[in-house]
This record gives C-alpha cells, sequence and structure tokens, in this order.
C-alpha cells in the first residue's frame, strides 16, 4: 500500500520540476518548430498555386501569341492555295478549249475525207456500173 508522508511530497515536486522543465526545454520549443513548419509548408502551398496562377496565364498568353504569329502563315498559305485552284481551273478550261478546237478539227477532217470517200466510191461504183452493164451488153450480143 501507499504510505502518505514526506517522499510522496518530494516525488510530487519532483513530478513538477519535471514537468515545467519539459515543458521549457522540450514541448515549447517542439511546438514551436512545428508551428514554423507548418506556417512555412502553407507559405510555399500559397507560392505554389501562385506559380501556377502565372504559369497558366504564360501558357494562355503564349498560345495568343502562337495564334497571331500563325495567321499570317495561314493567310499566305489560302492566298497561295486559291492561286493554284484558279491557275488549275484556267489550266483545265484551256485544256478543254483546246480538246473542243482538235474535236471540231477532227470532225471536219473526217467529214472532207468522207466526202472525198463518197466521191472515190461513187466514181468507182459508176465505173464498175459501167462495166458490168457493158459485160451484160456484150453477152446479150453474144
Amino acid at each position: 500500500m501507499i504510505e502518505f508522508n514526506y517522499t510522496l511530497l518530494i516525488q510530487f515536486v519532483n513530478l513538477l520540476v519535471v514537468l515545467i522543465l519539459l515543458n521549457f526545454l522540450l514541448f515549447k520549443p517542439v511546438l514551436k518548430a512545428l508551428n514554423k513548419r507548418e506556417s512555412t509548408i502553407k507559405d510555399l502551398i500559397f507560392k505554389i498555386e501562385k506559380e501556377r496562377e502565372n504559369l497558366r496565364e504564360m501558357e494562355k498568353r503564349y498560345e495568343e501569341l502562337l495564334k497571331e504569329r500563325k495567321k499570317p502563315i495561314y493567310d499566305e498559305r489560302e492566298k497561295i492555295l486559291l492561286a493554284t485552284q484558279k491557275e488549275f481551273t484556267e489550266i483545265l478550261e484551256s485544256a478543254k478549249r483546246e480538246v473542243a478546237t482538235d474535236v471540231k478539227r477532227a470532225k471536219e477532217e473526217i467529214e472532207k475525207e468522207t466526202k472525198v470517200v463518197l466521191e472515190k466510191l461513187s466514181l468507182e461504183t459508176e465505173r464498175l456500173a459501167k462495166e458490168i452493164a457493158r459485160k451484160i451488153l456484150l453477152r446479150s450480143v453474144d
């Protein structure tokens, strides 16, 4: 059992002294260091968020600047495409006209050759008809 005498009082005083010493030497410095660490971490998190926001703004400005710089290139490309398309259309139309002219000339040439052949055939037919008629007449005379 516990005896209540002066040693208990000394032990109680010792405990209080140890608690006070621990409070000043251990608890307060550790709590102070933890609070300082927490505030440092909060500051760092705030700075990181601020830098992220700055980075987003910089990315946005970069995209806008890039778009502005690309715009003349796209415009020039569009002009070149339109000019090329126009030139292609002109070449195609020119080729169509040439083909139409060539077809017309070919038809005219075919018509001329047809007339010449028809005239030759007509003359040949006439000559053959006369020869057949002469042979028939010669047979009938014999």
